[in-house]
């Protein structure tokens, strides 16, 4: 199973590489879809999960699809979370002619959501806490917090390399 988990990861990545490579000289790489660079993190996360946690493949087994409920139902909870916060940014646009009622609907409408999204989250840990030892539950809490610092250090440091392409490219304009 981590064999398996880990080929996939493996072809996730290389396609990631491929096509984050330039296409030609001067030509603009196409960013990566956000999509595209959650599913890589999650792949990670769950390739990483059974070492950290010290788990037997029997335990992984029961495991892995408590865990991608998880990441599901943040995933799930963020983009709506998001949805809520883009219309209400537009609604108060200092140009948006949106209704009071309006905007109090869309408020309502997030705390709904925050309350529903922190049961939902209950849920999932609870499901993954059955499959876990209690060593195994506290150490999940630290990968969890290790995983979201390495995503951190990985945007920062995709985000570091695009600057440092911006400015040699802008440094050394392609000859025509």
């Amino acid at each position: 199973m981590r064999i398996l988990a880990a080929a996939c990861l493996v072809v996730l990545l290389s396609g990631a590489v491929a096509s984050a490579q330039p296409a030609g000289e001067g030509q603009p790489q196409a960013p990566m879809p956000l999509g595209e660079i959650q599913k890589l993190l999650d792949g990670y996360a769950i390739v990483q999960a059974q070492e950290y946690l010290g788990m037997t493949d029997a335990q992984f087994t029961p495991f892995l699809p408590k865990l991608r409920a998880l990441q599901d139902t943040r995933r799930r909870n963020d983009q709506e979370r998001m949805r809520l916060l883009m219309e209400l940014r537009r609604m108060t646009n200092p140009r948006s002619q949106a209704a009071d009622g309006d905007i109090q609907s869309r408020v309502r409408a997030l705390r709904e959501l925050e309350v529903r999204g922190a049961g939902d989250l209950q849920r999932a840990y609870d499901a993954i806490d059955q499959s876990l030892d209690v060593r195994q539950q506290a150490r999940f809490r630290l990968f969890e917090q290790e995983i979201e610092l390495r995503k951190v250090q990985l945007l920062m440091r995709t985000r570091q390399q695009q600057q440092n392409r911006a400015n040699r490219s802008n440094a050394n304009p392609p000859s025509r």
